[in-house]
Order: C-alpha cells, then structure tokens, then sequence
C-alpha cells in the first residue's frame, strides 16, 4: 500500500501514537453529528483525556499494521471515527455513552475493543452500566470496616464484662458502707 504524500505519512504516525497505550478504542459513526455537535463531543472527549480520531479506513489498516495491532482494524467499517482511551477502560465507555443519551446526537457507538478482545455496542452500554473502579473500592473498603468494627466490638465485649464484674463489688461496697456512714450520722 503507497502512501503518496507526506499528509498521509503523517496522519499514519498521528494514528500509530494514539494507539500506542490505549487500553480501549471505540469505534463510531459520526455522520449523523453537524460541525457543532462534533465539536462539542470533540470537547467533551478531550476534557477526559480520550484522543477522537476521524479516520480514513485504508490509512488506519495501514497504522495498525506498523503498529502491530491488528484486531483494531476490526473496528473499521464505513464513515469512522475511533476514540481512544487510556488507563480505565470503563472511563470512556461510560463518557460517551452518558453524552450519547444526554445531548440526544446521532452518534452510534459501533463497537470496541479492548486488548485482543471486540465488544459490541449492546455490550460496550452494558460495560458503561457497571459501578467504576473507585465505587467499588469504596464499598469494599466499607464492607470490610463495617466487619473490622463488628469484630472489635465483639473481641471488647467480653472485656468490657469483666470490668464491670470487677469493678462491680467494690462500687457496692463502697455504697453500703456510705449509706451506713449516712444511717449513723
């Protein structure tokens, strides 16, 4: 494949360096998105850290292969354009489909891939619906303090107990004996 011209050069190495280090790459079809609905999707996109990448199919097949990622080409069919994302897979996945439903474009998420692996859209909204990393380390953390204060309570108990058994007759003599010292007086 002859790439005549330093423009397609370049688009090649712009698409080899934004999939370098994706962790997920979802393909769309933007052709139902005027100039002002891509540039804000664009925005939206930029502002947390996902590359929106238009492509030009055969350029892209071209990228993958020096790349030497060729389950990505499996994302190109037709008008395309790929967002890449980095670190959390989920982060992507859940931006663009909550912008999709929000603003009401006519924007189809295709489908993904991450690592070797290709999702559908259905499965990509399914992922999307998933609590995130964080949410779920929060539960777990409060599952396992609520335990740990659980435990606590019940290693104390028997020792709290104990203190007061012992520390209960002394209390009720020390009772008696004022009251015999009132009674007197």
């Amino acid at each position: 494949m002859d790439m005549p011209t330093d423009r397609k050069a370049q688009d090649v190495d712009a698409l080899k360096e934004a999939m370098k280090g994706c962790t997920i790459a979802i393909a769309t079809d933007y052709s139902g998105l005027n100039v002002s609905e891509m540039s804000e999707f664009r925005t939206t996109l930029r502002e947390n850290g996902i590359k929106y990448k238009v492509v030009k199919n055969t350029l892209f097949k071209i990228a993958a292969d020096q790349a030497e990622m060729p389950a990505i080409k499996d994302l190109i069919e037709g008008t395309t354009a790929i967002a890449f994302g980095y670190g959390d897979e989920q982060v992507p996945a859940k931006i663009i489909t909550k912008y999709v439903q929000d603003s009401g474009v006519e924007l189809k998420i295709r489908n993904a891939l991450i690592g070797d692996r290709t999702f559908s859209s259905d499965q990509l909204k399914e992922l999307a619906a998933l609590p995130g990393k964080e949410e779920l380390t929060a539960k777990l953390v409060g599952q396992l303090y609520g335990q740990l204060a659980g435990l606590v309570h019940v290693l104390n108990n028997p020792l709290v107990r104990l203190a007061r058994s012992l520390n209960s007759p002394s209390s009720g003599l020390v009772n008696v004996l004022n009251s015999r010292v009132q009674h007197i007086s």
